[in-house]
């Protein structure tokens, strides 16, 4: 009996629960989020006759960003649909050695934009002021990369692009009635190639002249790191 009562008492406090939670929804939210990626690749030789310049890449580290999302919850469900927009940009000082002696400076990264839809479910233990939740979707992403000798860049040529999936879960605190705190965790397969060329067949640094080829290179680009964002969102 007083296990059936509590069942009860339980049922009811949930139920009680998730009807003032919707009750004082807002479906709109607009979120302005900061990240960092842990890590990702650069492979400049994708497409090299020989696997093991293929298989060649140098990583990249600790990779910021920012995004912007609009999302909406479906009245009276735990379900709301997002779409995003982030800006990652991230660049590795390297070095092209003269002699020994001197050496010339070296640029070397990328720039994507990800636009992303997300699917997300709101737990059920969530509530008005603190919530629980996961989602997943794909995505589009655009990106160039940044290649620069002597500060010279090997300008764009052709805007990369590539579709990937993320899967993600997170906690969202309610401030005030407007606004709230979000903490996300997001596992995100994003690739893309794009391709780069020198204008100029010449590089000048310091009156010393280098000489660099005008044809087209390819790289490919891949981010498999985790990306931890931390927010603020408005509803409306």
């Amino acid at each position: 009996m007083m296990g059936r009562a509590g069942a009860v008492v339980a049922s009811v406090l949930l139920t009680g629960g998730f009807a003032t939670l919707h009750a004082q929804e807002r479906p709109f939210t607009i979120a302005f989020k900061g990240n960092v990626t842990t890590g990702s690749q650069l492979f400049p030789n994708p497409n090299s006759a020989d696997p093991l310049e293929r298989a060649q890449f140098f990583p990249l580290t600790g990779i910021f960003g920012y995004s912007v999302e609009a999302r909406y919850q479906i009245p009276e469900t735990d379900i709301a649909i997002g779409l995003s927009a982030d800006y990652v940009r991230t660049t590795e000082p390297q070095s092209i050695r003269l002699s020994s002696t001197r050496s010339v400076p070296v640029e070397d990264g990328y720039r994507v934009i990800p636009v992303e839809v997300t699917a997300y479910f709101i737990l059920p233990i969530s509530g008005p002021t603190f919530g629980i939740f996961m989602g997943g979707g794909g995505g589009a992403y655009f990106g160039r990369r940044i290649y620069k000798i002597g500060g010279v860049e090997a300008v764009p040529i052709d805007q990369g692009h590539g579709f990937g999936i993320h899967v993600l879960g997170g906690l969202s605190y309610r401030i005030s009635e407007l606004v709230s705190i979000i903490g996300e965790m997001k596992f995100r397969d994003l690739q893309f190639e794009a391709s780069n060329a020198f204008s100029t067949p010449t590089v000048t640094f310091e009156n010393t002249v280098i000489n660099v080829s005008q044809e087209p290179f390819t790289s490919r680009i891949h981010t498999d790191g985790i990306v931890f964002q931390l927010g603020a969102a408005i509803s409306f």
